[in-house]
């Protein structure tokens, strides 16, 4: 019997460099105290499928982070040469035996304490019989009869009345990846990449539960950003860790009948939008099928994303025969609840329950809140080859830079200068949170001079455009300070004292009185003419006023 031994592995942090406010926008963090959406998209939505009911299920193949093989030492290493990452039982070379990785084992697990699954303390492996030439051995190494773990569900939003909807999963199974095909024109054959073939994935299946193509695609990311917080998988759907297959059927509304209309799959969506695209689709060719009493034929379809249409693959009238048996050379993959509790126990914090927290502890709005929790998804790892584990993800980082930042100092503040003002500066560098050269406390110091009136924000905000832009600059040009802090240090000591806000008044009037019709059109409700004045103010004072406290006055004199 193989016994998986639980132990402790850090997972490499990553960040986000752009479109964070984008990415959050469609997510799929659920949330009682956020405003719930009601935008024109999502009545259009509704209006579209009117009179008609859509069942939507959907089958994903996640590879596990590292991209380690499950039955050898090998590692999938993305976009290298073909055939150079080959283990004798990849090949299916004569007398290659399976040794199971514990690895990728414990990366799967994690993934089933997320999604609340039901772990079968004893799973075991099955032959899935099939020939192909992407699969050498004639058979796929995957679980059929037990599976690794039932059960599960994973809560979305949705513009159904209640708000959101947990989408249950009906299991989560570990198997092989199968090896890559390429048809080559100039041979009039196909060639086998074999580096992919024996990589360890998880495979999930959901029940029925979507109902349209939007639910699915915040199904989708919702399960992108839990794989990525727990450090399971980086879940990037452009490299194919993350492949998936929907199920789509369409009964009329009043048809009572669960599941009674005809399943067609469409395969291999390999992203968000051709997943929504297919969806959208298939519903609508569905819909028209019946509007004219024609019957839909149960079949495979593929999805062309240039016309935004599913075309027909294969009919698919019964089941295939795949002649499952349980693997005769593998045994029970067998834990122990004491196992699993410490490993629960290691699990980081989720990302509904940090979209949560964030507003709650630290009141922040949701959209602040969204940002620092997607910060790091979607991003590549350092290192393909680093296996990944629970603990701070790389998904956390964005929530665990700004908590450093906001310890001791105003919450909202704190969030304005990661989200506001960092992160803007990192993206025109081709930055990262991951290899940002100033770290949560060196910013912090910077919100404290500013705040203590030893820096005008305008200046602060300078000092930090200046400093990255130092980093990244070619080493013939510029030199950078050895460290941020020790930068500040020296420019507050070679600065004198900001003067105060109030001796900028005689300024401000000045500005007043020389622009009559730009305080006309304040005084008539024209309220973003007020940065005109405030700009100019900061161009008298050669950036030494307080842009904050200059616009208050603004506003409160010419209201």
């Amino acid at each position: 019997m193989n016994r998986i031994p639980i132990r402790t592995c850090s997972c490499q942090l990553r960040s986000s460099s752009a479109k964070y406010s984008k990415r959050f926008a469609s997510t799929s963090l659920s949330s009682n105290s956020s405003s719930t959406n009601k935008g024109k998209g999502k009545a259009k939505s509704k209006d579209r499928y009117s009179g008609w009911k859509p069942t939507i299920g959907v089958e994903l193949h996640v590879q596990l982070k590292g991209n380690q093989k499950l039955f050898s030492k090998a590692i999938s290493h993305h976009d290298a040469l073909p055939n150079s990452h080959v283990a004798f039982l990849d090949a299916s070379l004569p007398g290659a035996l399976p040794v199971l990785e514990p690895n990728p084992v414990r990366l799967a697990l994690l993934a089933c304490l997320a999604f609340e699954s039901e772990i079968n303390l004893h799973s075991t492996f099955d032959r899935k019989h099939y020939f192909y030439p992407d699969q050498p051995m004639g058979y796929q190494i995957t679980q059929k009869y037990s599976p690794l773990a039932k059960g599960g569900k994973i809560r979305i939003r949705t513009n159904r009345t209640e708000g959101f909807v947990d989408v249950r999963l009906d299991q989560v199974q570990l198997e092989q990846d199968t090896a890559k095909s390429f048809h080559d024109p100039s041979i009039s054959g196909t060639l086998i990449d074999l580096n992919r073939s024996g990589t360890a994935l998880i495979e999930i299946v959901t029940q029925p539960d979507l109902s349209s193509a939007e639910e699915a695609a915040s199904f989708v990311k919702s399960l992108q950003a839990i794989l990525r917080h727990v450090g399971a998988s980086d879940a990037n759907m452009e490299r194919g860790e993350l492949r998936c297959d929907v199920n789509v059927s369409v009964q009329r509304a009043n048809d009572e009948t669960i599941g009674s209309g005809t399943r067609c799959e469409v395969k291999n969506l390999n992203g968000v939008r051709f997943i929504a695209g297919a969806i959208e689709s298939e519903i609508s060719r569905q819909i028209d099928l019946l509007s004219r009493n024609e019957p839909v034929i149960q079949s495979t379809r593929g999805y062309d994303a240039l016309t935004g249409k599913t075309f027909h693959l294969r009919s698919k009238e019964d089941a295939p025969d795949y002649r499952y048996f349980p693997d005769p050379e593998l045994g029970q993959i067998a834990f122990t609840p004491e196992q699993l509790d410490q490993l629960r126990a290691e699990l980081p914090e989720l990302p509904d329950a940090a979209f949560e927290r964030l507003q709650s502890q630290y009141s922040l709005s949701a959209r602040d809140a969204g940002i620092l929790v997607a910060l790091g998804e979607g991003i590549e790892s350092e290192s393909e080859g680093d296996e990944g584990g629970a603990g701070e993800g790389s998904a956390s980082i964005g929530v665990s830079y700004f908590e450093r930042v906001a310890k001791g100092r105003e919450s909202k503040v704190a969030a304005n200068w990661v989200i506001h003002e960092l992160l803007g500066q990192l993206t025109k560098n081709n930055l990262t949170l991951l290899n940002n050269p100033i770290d949560p406390e060196e910013l912090g110091q910077l919100v404290d001079a500013v705040t203590e009136n030893k820096l005008t924000g305008t200046n602060a905000k300078s000092l930090l455009r200046d400093y990255l832009a130092s980093t990244t600059a070619p080493s013939s040009e510029t030199s950078a300070p050895a460290s941020f802090s020790s930068h500040l240090s020296t420019v507050l000591a070679a600065s004198p004292p900001p003067p105060s806000a109030t001796s900028f008044l005689p300024l401000l009037l000045e500005v007043i009185d020389s622009h009559p019709a730009e305080v006309e059109k304040i005084k008539k409700g024209q309220t973003k003419v007020v940065m005109r004045l405030v700009g100019e103010v900061m161009k008298r004072s050669g950036g030494k006023a307080d842009a904050k406290w200059v616009r208050k006055e603004f506003e409160d004199r010419l209201k």
